[in-house]
C-alpha cells in the first residue's frame, strides 16, 4: 500500500509511505552486494535503506512529515482533514443545486469531480451522449479559462470516457470563502463559454 501524504496530510510533494506485508521479501528483491559495499554488518542488525528500494542513498524526506505532525498534532491534522471533507461535500451540494452541472463521481475524500452539462432542459443519458464531445470541449475550455485567469487552478481528467473538472482540496489554508469564490468563478466561466 502506498500513501502520498501530500494529498491530504499537508506534507510537501516528494514524500510517500510504503507499507508491505513481508519486509523480508522486499529486502531480498533490492539487496545488492557490490564490492565497494562489502563492509556491511555481518550480523544483519544494521538497517540499510538501500536494501528497500532502488536508491542507494536518499534524502531525509521523513522530516517533512515530522514537521507537519509537530506543528499540528494528531488532533490538528484530524480537524483539518474533517474541514476539507466538509468543504468537498459543500462544493458537491452547490454542484447538485446548479442544474447546469453534474457530479461525475461520489465525493468520498477531498476530490470533487464534476462536469458542466450546458443546462439543456433535456438531460437524458442519450441526449448527453450525443452532445458528449461538445460538452467535453466546453469543460476543457472552462478549465483553461479559469487557469488562465490566475484566480484558481483546476485540473481535468477523463472519467467513464468523459472530460470532467477536478478539484482537489489539500491546502491547509483553504477556507469556505476560497471555495465559494472559486465556485462563482466556475459558474461565470461556464456561462461565458456556453454563450459563445
Amino acid at each position: 500500500i502506498v500513501i502520498n501524504p501530500h494529498k491530504m496530510l499537508f506534507v510537501p510533494f516528494d514524500f510517500s509511505a510504503l507499507y508491505v506485508r513481508d519486509i523480508g521479501r522486499l529486502r531480498r528483491l533490492f539487496t545488492l552486494e557490490p564490492e565497494h559495499l562489502h563492509l556491511r554488518d555481518p550480523v544483519g542488525a544494521e538497517i540499510n535503506y538501500m536494501d528497500y528500494g532502488v536508491q542507494l542513498g536518499r534524502r531525509f524526506r521523513a522530516l517533512k512529515a515530522w514537521v507537519v505532525w509537530r506543528a499540528f498534532g494528531r488532533e490538528g491534522i484530524a480537524a483539518r482533514i474533517r474541514e476539507h471533507l466538509r468543504l468537498a461535500n459543500l462544493l458537491a451540494d452547490w454542484i447538485k443545486i446548479d442544474e447546469r452541472f453534474e457530479l461525475a463521481a461520489p465525493v468520498v475524500m477531498g476530490v470533487v469531480c464534476f462536469r458542466f452539462i450546458a443546462g439543456n432542459e433535456n438531460n437524458s443519458e442519450s441526449v448527453r451522449e450525443s452532445r458528449g464531445r461538445g460538452i467535453d470541449m466546453l469543460n476543457s475550455e472552462i478549465v483553461e479559462r479559469i487557469n488562465a485567469s490566475g484566480r484558481a487552478y483546476l485540473t481535468q481528467t477523463k472519467l467513464h470516457g468523459r472530460t470532467v473538472m477536478r478539484i482537489g482540496l489539500g491546502n491547509v489554508l483553504t477556507t469556505e470563502q476560497h471555495l465559494r469564490n472559486m465556485w462563482e468563478l466556475i459558474q461565470t466561466s461556464a456561462s461565458e463559454v456556453a454563450a459563445r
